[in-house]
């Protein structure tokens, strides 16, 4: 069904703006012509008009869509370029012209001529019809009514909302979305197939792998099962005699390492501890030396320098230790120089 627009005439105008909704302006009669014709405001008369109907019914379908229907039963045969509406009391209210047929009619029937009449202002409520009852409008979400069957390309598309679907073409574009999300599934779980079977092949390669140690480490299997591996730490037996080749020295094992960088001061790591430092040694006298810090088990040695401030001093008698006097402690330093001496002094012991 087609949607044709029509244009106003002054006349036709001016009964719409003076029409309201409880009295419109009422379309009795559809006149047609064969004749094409150029469009004035100012018509007064269809031009070439050669007959004249009934309007059987009308409704407004939208604010500036009105639909239309009018019978011919005559066994007139015509074929028209234009028509126009005219209204109760003979006034041309609308025309349409084109250069284009309309509609024909042959004799052996008769001409349903149902429109669907878009005008150029929302005029379609002011106005009125015959009986709205037999009205043949185009159907809608709002106004039931005639309407085409969509083909398969239509419902396919998706965008025609005038035409209705059927069940075998519903049934045709359901079965094509089924089948075209069905491969989309099959290949999705080929996909994950594909993933699984990748992912296998590379847990069977790393199964087919291990890890041994070497050097200091120790250990070591094949990838598909959990293993350790170690690294050995030494004893103090084995840094002491120093043979072993795969085992680390580890602070534990060192023991912790003290000190004191000082003039007077000492070192101790693994238990062997190095005391040194300096003292003034007595003029022809024993003096006592005391570590700063003390040995934990023994002072296995003691050793001291020194000499005399006047090179031209007859006396050359350098502070010695006394042998008997070392201890954990300390130790004691003898010197015959008639003169105080400074002395170094360097002990080892544990």
């Amino acid at each position: 069904m087609a949607t044709l627009v029509l244009k106003l005439t002054d006349a036709g105008l001016a009964a719409v703006q003076a029409a309201s909704g409880s009295d419109p302006t009422v379309i009795a009669q559809l006149g047609l012509t064969a004749t094409q014709f150029d469009y004035a405001p100012t018509l007064t008369a269809l031009p070439g008009e050669f007959k004249r109907i009934d309007v059987a019914s009308g409704i407004a379908t939208a604010p500036n869509i009105t639909h239309l229907t009018a019978y011919d039963t005559s066994a007139d045969v015509w074929t028209i370029m234009g028509f126009g509406l005219f209204l109760a009391d003979g006034t041309l209210f609308a025309v349409h012209t084109g250069s284009e047929p309309v509609m024909s009619k042959v004799g052996l029937a008769f001409a349903l001529l149902a429109f669907d009449i878009a005008f150029e202002a929302d005029f379609a409520a002011s106005i009125s019809y015959g009986n709205a009852v037999f009205a043949y409008p185009a159907a809608t979400e709002a106004i039931p009514g005639i309407s085409e069957i969509a083909t398969q390309d239509e419902v396919d598309a998706g965008v025609d909302g005038r035409r209705l679907v059927t069940p075998k073409t519903l049934r045709q574009r359901l079965q094509a979305l089924v089948d075209t999300i069905s491969q989309a599934i099959s290949n999705f779980g080929l996909s994950l197939n594909e993933e699984a079977q990748a992912r296998a092949d590379a847990d069977n390669t790393l199964r087919n792998r291990s890890i041994t140690g070497g050097g200091l480490v120790s250990g070591g299997g094949n990838l598909g099962a959990d293993f350790s591996l170690t690294v050995s730490e030494a004893s103090a037996e084995q840094i002491v005699e120093g043979t072993s080749d795969d085992t680390v020295v580890t602070p534990r094992r060192l023991g912790p390492i003290t000190m004191l960088l000082e003039e007077n001061g000492f070192i101790r790591f693994f238990g062997f501890q190095i005391n040194w430092g300096r003292f003034m040694a007595s003029a022809n006298g024993t003096t006592v030396v005391p570590f700063v810090r003390s040995f934990n088990t023994a002072c296995f040695s003691a050793v001291i320098s020194g000499t005399t401030p006047d090179s031209n001093d007859s006396q050359d008698n350098a502070p010695e230790v006394i042998a008997s006097s070392i201890n954990p402690n300390g130790f004691s330093a003898f010197s015959a120089d008639d003169s105080a001496n400074p002395t170094c002094y360097i002990a080892v012991g544990s």
